[in-house]
């Protein structure tokens, strides 16, 4: 019972933390159509080096337009990344 009531403390901050990041967001830039495919494969889960592969393009490629992508969503990690796409509607 101890442990009950840590979690729902912990339910509510991410509660708190999603809705404040989903109306704290705004994309200045659209993402162009290379991004968006990333995107969704990132989101997949897939690596750098699988989603060269799948676009037939050098995994250095994949890199620059992941880092376009995080610069447009401020996100730091490919989970806030997903989490940024989804509180602004892209995925």
């Amino acid at each position: 019972m101890v442990n009950q009531p840590v979690l729902l403390e912990r339910e509510n901050t991410d509660k708190l933390l999603e809705n404040t990041l989903g109306n704290s967001i705004n994309i200045a830039e659209p993402l162009t159509n290379r991004e968006a495919e990333i995107l969704q494969s990132i989101i997949a889960g897939k690596t750098n080096k699988q989603i060269a592969r799948k676009l037939c393009r050098s995994e250095r490629t994949v890199e620059y337009h992941r880092n376009r992508l995080m610069r447009k969503l401020n996100a730091r990690t490919a989970a806030d990344l997903v989490k940024r796409a989804i509180a602004t509607g892209i995925i």
